[in-house]
């Protein structure tokens, strides 16, 4: 029979997370950056396979992971440039009106990712202690915008309500890295 230490399974940090407590970098798109004002780190889901017995269906681990999709949402500049910023990034990718659009704005950090320029990028969000030090990053791998919300003009408003655009990203994978 195994005995538990109990003094030995106490947790060693006693502070507890802080929704506003992060940074988020996307190292070619410093205005997406600089406006963030909300981000969702992603779930992350294992397959599961129904094995068939006599008696019941049994679940056995699978083999594939899913992740969700990673959401940002930025206050928008009164030029729309942030807005722009990921807008052009897209197009990059969709190229609407001509297959001269593909690819046609270069990077800005020349950073080559999978060979193909400006398609992809690393993002990095660091989660920062009570006393704003970097605890924990979080890097999201070969990462691209799916979906730019649109934004709503509304002279109904009475107070300054300040628009923001949310965006979502697909990516390969996520890890975690300790900060010092």
């Amino acid at each position: 029979m195994a005995t538990l230490d109990a003094l030995a399974r106490q947790p060693e940090i006693h502070d507890y997370a802080q929704s506003s407590q992060f940074r988020v970098s996307f190292t070619n798109y410093p205005l997406t950056e600089w406006f963030c004002t909300s981000v969702t780190i992603p779930g992350i889901n294992l397959g599961v396979i129904e094995r068939e017995t006599p008696l019941v269906m049994a679940p056995i681990t699978g083999d594939k992971l899913t992740f969700d999709n990673f959401d940002v949402t930025i206050i928008v500049d009164e030029e729309l440039k942030n807005y722009q910023e990921v807008y052009e990034w897209m197009v990059n990718i969709g190229f609407p009106k001509s297959h001269t659009q593909f690819m046609a704005k270069p990077r800005t950090d020349d950073i080559v990712r999978k060979g193909e320029l400006p398609l992809y990028d690393d993002l990095v969000i660091q989660i920062l202690s009570s006393k704003n030090n970097i605890r924990l990053g979080i890097t999201l791998y070969d990462a691209f915008p799916i979906s730019l919300s649109g934004l709503t003009y509304s002279v109904q408003e009475t107070d300054g309500v300040y628009l923001t655009a949310d965006i979502s990203f697909a990516y390969s994978y996520y890890d975690f890295s300790t900060m010092p």
